[in-house]
């Protein structure tokens, strides 16, 4: 009988600003257990460090699973330590000082900041030998104005607030709402409302289980399917991953996997299971979700271009800047249509921002990549719940309004 045993451990502690600062603090801890035995799986979790106990429930699914000829993928040795400290009570002065500037400045500023540290083992029958730690910061931010917009960003090291929200409440202060030009535009999307669009599309389309699930769905190497400026990427390596890790939930090695090089797609993401059933073998993205294994990225980065911020702008005759999107959740990820309101969208005429309005767009995530006219120079690190890193750019795309 082969096993893998899979303990994590997460601590956060945060700050929570709705009208006052309020601290909060979580733990969770689990053991995840896979056994395999005669090509069948069984897989069970319990909480804390129980691992009799997941052992047992694991081998009674195991009479429960189908006979396979699945086994565990082979194993490495690795150690990493990313770590910093948080010091709560300075975070929390920070956070309420900020929000008495912003408040001078007619805003009302809301959301979380969180600091989490992530640990986590695998040890197998196949060789896996695996510890590791990291932390990163997580910001959630609403902001309340003429202008209200949502960020989501965050951190591999402890960082001011202000440095993450400063360049967007510049771009902000002063507008008044106006009407948004019609017809063909450059439209340029921020980093939150740009994860928002793209995560759905590029998990269905560079997962190795869409090749399994459903064959011809998935995106064929050699496939243009974006501008020569746009490059996409997994790279959990990557020293600003807020996922930093350098072996997956399964033990495999994890390291830069491209999926789309300069438009032209290169290559699917597989955990050891999705690849035995594709006759491949693990990309090292195996990722743990309880005491289940998915095929996912760990850090899902657009690779960053040459131009800042000011300089996407100014090169638009017309068009908009969009800060956040609502309705992404009904974007159909097998075709990449959808159908959202952009809110706020800065409007811009002749490279400079002059107002601010809303607007419904409609398009397609493959065309807006295909359409690209221009990639930012920064990194925006955002966090999702699913222990999921991105690091995304400003992009500017065509559009039709």
């Amino acid at each position: 009988m082969e096993r893998e045993v899979y303990r994590f451990r997460g601590k956060s502690l945060g700050l929570s600003l709705e009208g006052s600062v309020k601290p909060f603090a979580r733990v969770r801890e689990f053991t995840a257990v896979r056994l395999v035995e005669d090509g069948r799986v069984g897989c069970a979790l319990a909480e804390g460090r129980n691992e009799e106990k997941a052992i047992k429930l694991a081998r009674e699914l195991l009479r429960f699973s189908k006979d396979e000829s699945y086994s565990l993928p082979p194993g490495s040795r690795v150690r990493w330590e990313r770590t910093f400290e948080a010091d709560v009570e300075d975070s929390a002065e920070e956070l309420s000082s900020l929000a008495d500037d912003v408040g001078k400045r007619g805003l009302s500023l809301s959301g979380t900041v969180e600091f989490i540290t992530r640990c986590l083992s695998v040890e197998s029958t196949a060789g896996a030998d695996v510890k590791g730690t990291y932390s990163l910061m997580k910001v959630e931010l609403e902001i309340a104005s003429n202008v209200p917009f949502s960020l989501s960003t965050g951190s591999a090291a402890r960082t001011e607030v202000g440095k993450l929200l400063n360049p967007y409440l510049r771009l902000v202060e002063g507008l008044g709402e106006t009407e948004p030009p019609k017809g063909e535009a450059e439209v340029i999307i921020a980093p939150t409302p740009l994860y928002a669009l793209l995560i759905s599309p590029i998990l269905w389309k560079f997962r190795g289980s869409t090749a399994v699930k459903a064959p011809g769905m998935e995106a064929k190497e050699g496939e243009i399917l974006a501008s020569p400026l746009v490059t996409v990427l997994d790279d959990p390596i990557d020293k600003g991953s807020l996922r930093y890790v350098k072996a997956d939930d399964e033990g495999v090695k994890a390291g830069k996997n491209v999926l789309i090089e300069e438009g032209v797609a290169k290559g699917l993401l597989w955990d050891s299971y999705t690849a035995w059933r594709a006759g491949r073998k693990s990309t090292g993205n195996g990722i743990r979700i309880g005491e289940r294994v998915f095929d996912g990225p760990h850090n899902l980065t657009l690779a960053p271009g040459r131009k800042g911020l000011d300089g996407l702008i100014g090169e638009v005759e017309k068009g908009f800047l969009i800060l956040g999107v609502r309705g992404a959740n009904a974007l159909d990820p097998t075709t990449g249509d959808f159908s959202v309101v952009a809110t706020p969208a800065l409007v811009i005429e002749r490279g400079e921002t002059v107002g601010f309005s809303r607007f419904e767009l409609k398009g397609n995530v493959w065309e807006l990549l295909k359409n690209t006219t221009g990639v930012g120079s920064e990194l925006a690190r955002i966090w999702l719940d699913e222990g999921l890193s991105l690091s995304l750019p400003f992009l500017r795309t065509e559009v039709v309004v």
